[in-house]
């Protein structure tokens, strides 16, 4: 499995395509693009690899996060899939626009819910998910065990972790979602490729992050 990774819009937001060599079986996490030329470094990626998207995925419904939902809906015509607990922050998203000083196209309802048995396939190579609230309550991690792959939003940084002071967050659920979920399901040799920022891994945060001490 191969990772390409954009860092997005004025929030300074990773986006990710995660895609399979042998079939170009691909998944797009958090596609906020918020300008054309933004757009145009997804979809020119995209086509120069023959990628195949089968799958729109948002880790979590804050603004940073769906900017560009809109655009790849109606790009890759395939479903978005995002935790029901966090559709409240799709239909709230021109108020949280306002609050940044932005406008930007509304974004299309979440097609799929995604739950804790919830499984996406990309040629034999399983993502399954955890809900991980915290940082915002429908927050997710996409969990790739073969390959020990985790797509974590804004629950855990490089020594730091999600800000909590957002609409539904909440820093004990935070440190729970980490410690009790994160943690026990996924080994030290896990790597974490976060919302912004570097990726690191499992046995680093656990060692270093002040945030869980």
């Amino acid at each position: 499995m191969n990772i390409k990774h954009f860092e997005l819009n004025p929030f300074s937001m990773n986006c990710y395509i995660y895609y399979d060599d042998l079939s170009k079986d691909a998944v797009i996490i958090d596609p906020a693009a918020f300008t054309e030329a933004e757009q145009k470094l997804i979809t020119d990626f995209t086509e120069s690899n023959k990628l195949n998207v089968k799958y729109i995925i948002n880790t979590h419904g804050h603004i940073d996060h769906i900017l560009g939902n809109n655009f790849a809906k109606n790009y890759f015509k395939v479903p978005i899939y995002m935790h029901k607990d966090d559709e409240f922050m799709i239909k709230e998203s021109k108020a949280q626009a306002r609050f940044f000083g932005l406008d930007f196209p509304e974004p299309p309802p979440t097609d799929i819910f995604i739950d804790e048995n919830t499984v996406l396939n990309l040629n034999g190579t399983e993502l399954i998910f955890i809900n991980t609230p915290g940082h915002s309550p429908g927050s997710v991690c996409i969990i790739d065990k073969n390959n020990k792959n985790v797509f974590c939003g804004d629950l855990i940084f490089k020594n730091s972790v999600g800000r909590t002071d957002l609409q539904g967050g909440d820093l004990n659920t935070l440190k729970k979602s980490v410690l009790n979920k994160l943690f026990k399901t996924c080994g030290d040799d896990y790597r974490l490729f976060p919302g912004h920022m570097e990726d690191t891994n499992v046995k680093d945060e656990k060692k270093y992050n002040p945030f869980l001490k």
